[in-house]
């Protein structure tokens, strides 16, 4: 097996992988395509550092060699690998509660990404994909499951003003979701282009000139400002508008897929006494995620993308990594590994 390595800071080099099988508890997969997110490129220049690991944030691909006893995943079967996995260390996962993993394992950082030719993968982390779930679509199982583990923290109520920092891939898809629960979308962002995809993709709330921002959602909310508040670390906007924005103890969650640093004043959040909470990750929420695009609960026409094959994807991450120095901003880049 090959794979993309990291292997310096801006340097890519297609190195073998050794890599176990188990056909008891394992399946291997043949990737055919990649998404490469803003995490990916953030890797690749140095910004968040990871030793000699395979890039690609989430994967697809077809069963090449099926697991002993697995029924659902026989070989030819077109799969997605949900890209987290539990560490097996902390106290939570040697108490046998692996679904409170306190080290959640992330493909493309903590162990290799997608961007290869095979993966081998537990076979309880291999999803079968409805055919009326497009390959285009499926590459964004892991956003959304990342929009549902969101949702399920703020306690979400018909009608409640959600504001969303950030009009990124991840926050349309947020957004989208919210209207699907009844709730309110308020997007945020100075990137005319993330807000004019929103308006397409039916996010009525759209909020460009961050002059008016405040006024707006008071405006908006009829003085109650958000009752909830999202901001996406992907965005290159100012923490302070989260909470400028947010109700008294309002929740604000800070999530994101590059994991990028940030430094802000508490003195808002104090004030207000706002309760902070960090979501990287969107573990156990694959089937629903499945369920929804395959009950088109979302509409991905307008989303905009890169397209790449895997032979040019090398050259394309030293062009985002221009522009990543540049503060522009970074479009997720889908991957044909069959070219």
């Amino acid at each position: 097996m090959k794979g993309l390595h990291s292997v310096k800071p801006n340097i890519l080099t297609e190195l073998d992988i050794t890599e176990g099988f188990d056909k008891t508890i394992e399946s291997k997969v043949k990737i055919t395509k990649a998404l490469v997110t803003m995490q990916d490129v953030l890797h690749f220049t140095g910004e968040n550092r990871v030793e000699n690991i395979v890039l690609g944030s989430y994967g697809i691909g077809v069963i090449s060699e099926a697991g002993n006893n697995l029924f659902d995943l026989e070989k030819g079967t077109r799969v997605y690998i949900e890209p987290e996995k539990q560490c097996g260390k902390c106290f939570n996962c040697k108490l046998g509660e692996t679904n409170k993993c306190s080290d959640i394992q992330i493909a493309g950082e903590d162990y290799h990404g997608f961007l290869r030719d095979f993966a081998t993968a537990e076979s309880s982390k291999i999803f079968s994909l409805p055919e009326s779930v497009s390959d285009f679509e499926a590459l964004f199982i892991g956003k959304i499951s990342i929009a549902l583990s969101i949702i399920n923290s703020l306690n979400i109520e018909k009608g409640d003003h959600i504001a969303i920092i950030g009009g990124t891939t991840l926050g349309i898809i947020l957004a989208e979701l919210l209207i699907y629960y009844q709730a309110v979308p308020i997007l945020i962002d100075s990137n005319k282009e993330n807000i004019e995809i929103a308006k397409k993709s039916g996010v009525y709330y759209t909020l460009s000139d961050d002059e008016k921002w405040i006024k707006d959602v008071t405006s908006i909310t009829g003085g109650r400002m958000a009752k909830g508040v999202v901001y996406l670390t992907d965005s290159n906007i100012a923490v302070k508008t989260a909470f400028n924005v947010a109700s008294f103890k309002a929740p604000i969650v800070f999530s994101g897929t590059s994991h990028r640093n940030c430094t802000f004043s508490f003195l808002t959040a104090l004030k207000k006494q706002l309760v902070i909470m960090f979501i990287n990750n969107g573990f156990s929420n694959t089937a629903s995620s499945i369920n929804l695009l395959a009950n088109k609960a979302l509409d991905f026409t307008y989303l905009k993308v890169n397209k790449e094959s895997y032979s040019s994807i090398a050259t394309k991450f030293k062009a985002l990594a221009k522009d990543v120095a540049n503060d522009e901003p970074i479009t997720d880049t889908v991957v044909d590994m069959l070219k």
